[in-house]
């Protein structure tokens, strides 16, 4: 329902649109997301950089809002009658006080109820969006991309400059993984499931991860993996074989295919026996075997748009003989597994990196 403009004066604005639009972005005095009205300045004059009461032009008026991502920064709303027309005088007045050293502003909201001018400080020759009261359904996502708290958040970690030690020319100090894929190829294994080739084709996906340097300064590389045999999910995730932590002695991640960095990766468990867990959907849990296995990994790569290259694999067990699962079916597969086994093989990787533009 469209407010009766006409009746309605600067300070209806306010209250009547302008606040209950700043609530709806998450906004509320006394939160992490805070609202601060008509905010005094200790120096309220255009502070320049000389900061002499008898040259510094005085500001014009005070913004109605301050918008407060606690920590973060933060963004202003000025607010006119519904009778005066948005000019550019009003723009320049706003960016005046949002520039101030004691505000410092990212973004500022021109309104008069009936128009919506949202500004970057410093830029006010095009609103980075402008609407009418009628659309602001139709902008709402868009205000929470650019001045919610998440936004401001992120906005504050994206232009914090980097100054710890890159990970390799043209890298940051730390990257996260945002998906990829691991093709297994030729193997041998001595255990009668991985024979002709069981693994060779199928594809792992790469869920997500990151690569920063580690306390000790070496390159780590944390891959969370979705492995082909989904099968057997439960019992991967009981073992712990969905993330893998892979470090590198390295000082810098190669970029270069004839000098490829390698990422080692090494992990040991063992499950105990009796440990339950769903080998098959539809399933219930079954009791399982005392189980020890090693898993060792190499990635050998190098960064172009992704971190591409290959790998060795060498995974190990030893299953306890004499145990009763007491289903039929699972303790005959058990007594005709070998009671230690190895798979080797090899592959390719992708890694997609959410690389800076």
């Amino acid at each position: 329902m469209t407010p009766n403009f006409d009746a309605m004066n600067e300070t209806d604005v306010r209250e009547i649109i302008v606040r209950p639009l700043l609530h709806r972005l998450g906004y509320a005095h006394g939160t992490v997301a805070n609202i601060r009205t008509e905010v005094p300045l200790r120096y309220d004059r255009a502070f320049l950089g000389r900061k002499q009461p008898k040259k510094d032009p005085p500001l014009a008026g005070r913004a109605d809002y301050i918008c407060d991502a606690t920590s973060y920064g933060r963004w202003a709303v000025e607010v006119k009658a519904p009778s005066r027309s948005l000019t550019q005088d009003d723009v320049e007045q706003a960016h005046t006080y949002c520039a101030h050293p004691e505000i410092s502003a990212t973004y500022f909201l021109l309104t008069n109820g009936r128009e919506f001018r949202l500004y970057a400080t410093g830029q006010l020759t095009q609103p980075y969006l402008n609407w009418m009261f009628e659309e602001t359904e139709q902008r709402i996502m868009n205000l929470f991309n650019v001045v919610g708290y998440d936004a401001i958040r992120r906005l504050t970690e994206i232009t914090r400059p980097d100054v710890n030690k890159p990970l390799g020319p043209g890298l940051p100090s730390g990257v996260k993984i945002v998906g990829g894929e691991v093709l297994y190829g030729e193997h041998y294994s001595d255990h009668p499931l991985f024979q002709a080739n069981a693994l060779k084709g199928l594809v792992g996906a790469v869920t997500g991860g990151q690569v920063k340097r580690n306390d000790d300064g070496r390159l780590l590389a944390s891959v969370s993996v979705r492995s082909p045999y989904q099968q057997l999910a439960a019992l991967i995730k009981l073992a712990g074989l969905e993330d893998f932590s892979f470090y590198c002695s390295d000082e810098f991640i190669s970029r270069n295919v004839e000098r490829p960095t390698i990422f080692q990766n090494v992990v040991s468990g063992e499950l105990p026996p009796g440990q339950k867990a769903q080998l098959l959907p539809g399933l219930p849990p079954v009791p399982l075997p005392w189980f020890q296995f090693t898993v060792s990994t190499y990635a050998t790569g190098y960064v172009a748009a992704t971190f591409v290259g290959v790998l060795a694999f060498d995974y190990r067990y030893q299953l306890a003989r004499g145990f009763s699962s007491g289903n039929p079916i699972l303790d005959s597969a058990i007594a005709a597994t070998p009671s230690t086994a190895r798979v080797e093989g090899e592959g390719t990787f992708k890694v997609l990196l959410n690389l800076p533009a």
